[in-house]
């Protein structure tokens, strides 16, 4: 019987002992696995929206064919412009909804060297920014890209060279906007190219009405000159809402002249001083019609 009490006794304090012991050790934590990477499809999309021409930026679209992640770096290298030329955003892609960055052009390579265009991306977990990408938690690939809307581009531009080499213009800066109008003057600067121009035609925009001085046009720069000036006033003609919100080029204008017998439209933009001016015009505008205010590039 004493036997039997002492071995009971036993299995008591071995219990307790045994379950102080697991009490005190906590378990391994398995480790979690990363959330997979979505696989890509293998090319890219480039546009050129109308929200996007009149800072030089075209759209790249990266699709997803399966699964869920951040597009956190795309280059884009062609030899239609000075590269490489990188995004200035992150974007998220889903099946069904590509990542879409938005890419600053270079300058237009004229006449171009052949070569195919690409498009080179790192790939993130979703909801990651490029402060958040730890070390082995990406992937990366290329796609090559349709060069069609590239090349649009790149001919218009390097039409357009031929004129802005003799005669690029620009707004002279300085002037002062007073009784509704800013009386200023396009000036027009000689390039590398020698080649004669003629500006035939100033022209304004949706916001903003231009005029040349009576008598002003046509003006011509000969090989020997090197720049001219055209007295203009620009008056901010449209004030409704509708105006302010579809305005996509607010401080772009268009300069066309005559080169060696071609016909060549250029597109110009007020800056600094110049934009300071004809935004407190568009302002005035926009408080006389009773609109909030308006946008634009």
């Amino acid at each position: 019987m004493r036997t039997l009490a002492a071995l009971a006794a036993l299995v008591l304090v071995c219990a307790a002992g045994c379950s102080a012991d697991a009490e005190s050790v906590a378990p391994t934590p398995l480790p979690s696995s990363p959330a997979p990477l979505p696989s890509i499809e293998p090319s890219a999309v480039v546009a050129f929206p109308r929200t996007l021409q009149a800072d030089r930026m075209v759209e790249v679209q990266i699709a997803s064919a399966h699964g869920d992640g951040t597009v956190v770096e795309l280059t884009l290298e062609s030899p239609l412009f000075v590269g490489p030329m990188r995004a200035e955003s992150v974007s998220r892609t889903t099946p069904g909804f590509p990542a879409r960055l938005r890419v600053p052009l270079g300058e237009a390579v004229c006449p171009a060297p052949p070569g195919p265009t690409t498009a080179s991306y790192v790939l993130a977990p979703p909801f990651t920014t490029r402060e958040e990408v730890e070390p082995g938690s990406t992937s990366s690939g290329s796609a090559t890209v349709d060069p069609d809307v590239l090349a649009q581009i790149h001919a218009t531009e390097c039409r357009a060279r031929l004129a802005t080499d003799a005669a690029a213009p620009s707004f002279a800066q300085g002037a002062v906007p007073a009784a509704g109008e800013l009386v200023t003057a396009v000036e027009l600067s000689r390039g590398s190219s020698e080649a004669q121009v003629t500006l035939t035609q100033l022209t304004g925009n949706v916001i903003f009405s231009l005029e040349a001085a009576p008598d002003a046009l046509p003006v011509t720069l000969t090989a020997d000159q090197g720049g001219a000036a055209v007295p203009v006033t620009v008056t901010a003609t449209r004030c409704d809402a509708h105006a302010f919100a579809e305005s996509k080029k607010t401080f772009v204008f268009v300069a066309v002249f005559d080169v060696e017998g071609e016909r060549i439209a250029v597109e110009y933009r007020a800056e600094g001083q110049v934009r300071e001016a004809l935004q407190a015009l568009f302002d005035a505008c926009g408080e006389g019609s009773g609109s909030d205010g308006i946008g634009g590039q």
